[in-house]
């Protein structure tokens, strides 16, 4: 996700040139945009220079077929940040789960009971960075934290690697019980909030999983394209060769929006406007470890004031 001041105009600039190499829907915009720029000065040479005019089109009709452009478009738009802020929605939720649950587990778990602490610190850092590849499809087994060799084994043999990482915890708490270290009314509320973990992994596996309609994208993005295709036979005989730069600014809004609503709608990728679930993770594993008292080697999460990509 691209971390940068909002309220500083001046530095915009800097987003764009570090973006550029790194958001393929950037890039894919370009093409658009230039195929446009292209398109639209064939058609503005060839009817003013050698068909001198001969075809126009009235420009009701053009504002007609904007107004209902415009409506699938902001539709378009607001289905795919509402599955983007979802997805924040639910990894907020993470957070606050991880760190409820490490607070129990603080006031439960004697200081004597470091390997244990040590397993719970572990198990919950990890949790967040399966979820974070998990979602991606494509588990990086070197990001986790070692805790011993079976449960590293158990992990790699896992389809669902944050439900085994979830399931290791509940084995925990119920060994805990048995041992006396917790009560009935204290085991209920660990598995509650293990159970919250859960419904984060099932709420964001919904939203990568269910994508918008095939047909309801490819409408909109066979709408646009015409709209743009017949657009210069509009304004060409009022606006000349001033119709280039015209279409071009209207192609750039019109196919911006389509490539952003195609870039947020799957949220949890390695796109510049993804969520930063990479950062969510490292925050959660510093809190986590500050709260169970257990010891880190890993470097402070830190963000930049300055515009940066971070993935």
């Amino acid at each position: 996700m691209i971390v940068y001041d909002s309220k500083t105009w001046w530095t915009l600039h800097k987003v764009l040139f570090k973006t550029f190499k790194e958001s393929y829907n950037l890039r894919q915009l370009l093409f658009l945009v230039l195929l446009t720029a292209v398109y639209v000065s064939v058609i503005s040479y060839v009817d003013l220079e050698i068909m001198h005019r001969t075809f126009s089109v009235d420009t009701v009709f053009f504002s007609l077929l904007g107004v209902i452009l415009s409506l699938f478009l902001v539709f378009r738009l607001n289905s795919a940040y509402d599955r983007w802020w979802e997805g924040r929605k639910q990894w907020g939720k993470l957070v606050n789960d991880c760190r409820t649950l490490s607070l129990n587990l603080n006031s439960l778990i004697p200081k004597s009971e470091g390997k244990r602490r040590r397993f719970f610190v572990k198990s919950i850092a990890n949790f967040c960075i399966g979820l974070q590849w998990h979602l991606r499809e494509d588990i990086q087994y070197g990001r986790f934290i070692h805790i011993n060799k079976s449960i590293t084994e158990d992990i790699e043999k896992a389809q669902n690697v944050p439900n085994e990482i979830a399931a290791q915890m509940f084995n925990e708490v119920e060994s805990m019980h048995k041992e006396g270290l917790m009560n009935d009314m204290d085991k209920f509320q660990l598995k509650e909030l293990l159970q919250g973990l859960i419904d984060v992994l099932g709420a964001c596996e919904r939203i990568k999983n269910t994508p918008i309609p095939f047909s309801h994208s490819t409408f909109i993005k066979i709408f646009t394209f015409v709209y743009i295709g017949i657009l210069p036979f509009g304004l060409i005989d009022k606006f000349h060769y001033l119709t280039i730069p015209a279409v071009i600014v209207m192609g750039f809004a019109m196919f911006g929006i389509e490539v952003i609503s195609d870039e947020i709608e799957n949220p949890f990728g390695m796109d510049a406007n993804d969520l930063p679930t990479g950062h969510i993770a490292d925050v959660i594993r510093e809190n986590v470890y500050e709260i169970l008292q257990v010891k880190s080697s890993f470097e402070k999460v830190k963000i930049s004031k300055e515009a940066e990509v971070q993935h």
